[in-house]
């Protein structure tokens, strides 16, 4: 695959992405940790303290910062790639010009950087699932495989949407809309079970309630992925990862006429 070939181009990339985010800023490479720590501060307070949103028994505020971080960081991860994968083409005009330059890593850039960030913050969150729980779950080996397809969820997302992004200037905004229709959909700062039965059909149709529903279950409870879903979702996001690919390649040829 050509992403596999050009790799070490793409991890220079990826690297320069991620550090260049932070380079100069007072704090540097510990924003990876602030802003989601931020975010689950002012989270918990409104939907836990005020509206007393609770995600098991258990009615503690920490067991529902556990299971909102659980389901926030994977989110933010996509919401991050999705929503910078609209302009990165736009971004760099010079390197559309190269008939060279393989465009097509260009989308996978957010995807991988979005990752790191990620990473870094799920170490925390398993560190805390441990202080809190006593326990470190055998599970937390498969969060690779959630990892993975989700992976694929958000690279055909991000070649779809960076194709688009050149002949429809407005993307940004309309994905950045879609993007908090998606979250609040999603199960992150509410349980499965507080989505209205009759329209449960549609939160299963969605395939980030299904991974943010397995995180929960591999790093807090140590309980296996359901894993019938789990295909269904991964035999979904290889075809988008296809198409998503089969569409930027098919149109990349005219970004430079258009840009």
């Amino acid at each position: 695959m050509l992403l596999w070939e050009r790799r070490q181009l793409l991890e220079i990339f990826v690297r320069r992405d991620f550090l260049g985010r932070y380079r100069g800023s007072l704090l540097g490479v510990l924003w990876p940790l602030i802003n989601p720590l931020g975010h689950l501060l002012l989270y918990t307070f409104v939907f836990s303290v005020i509206l007393k949103v609770r995600f098991s028994h258990d009615g503690s505020t920490s067991t529902f910062a556990l299971y909102l971080m659980a389901g926030l960081l994977p989110w933010s991860a996509l919401a991050e790639a999705v929503s910078r994968s609209t302009t990165c083409i736009l971004e760099v005009p010079n390197l559309v010009k190269k008939v060279v330059f393989p465009l097509e890593i260009l989308p996978m850039v957010p995807v991988f950087s979005s990752f790191l960030t990620a990473g870094i913050s799920i170490v925390l969150l398993v560190s805390l699932a441990i202080f809190r729980t006593g326990t470190l779950h055998w599970t937390i080996l498969l969060l690779p495989l959630l990892v993975a397809v989700q992976g694929l969820l958000m690279g055909g997302l991000c070649w779809l949407l960076a194709s688009l992004g050149v002949y429809i200037r407005d993307m940004k905004h309309l994905i950045s809309l879609a993007l908090s229709v998606w979250m609040y959909t999603t199960p992150i700062v509410y349980p499965a079970s507080a989505f209205p039965k009759q329209l449960g059909f549609l939160l299963w149709l969605n395939p980030m309630a299904g991974l943010v529903t397995d995180y929960r279950r591999l790093i807090i409870e140590g309980v296996l992925p359901d894993w019938s879903k789990l295909a269904l979702y991964a035999a979904v996001t290889v075809v988008l990862w296809f198409a998503g690919n089969y569409f930027f390649m098919k149109t990349k040829r005219s970004f430079a006429d258009v840009m």
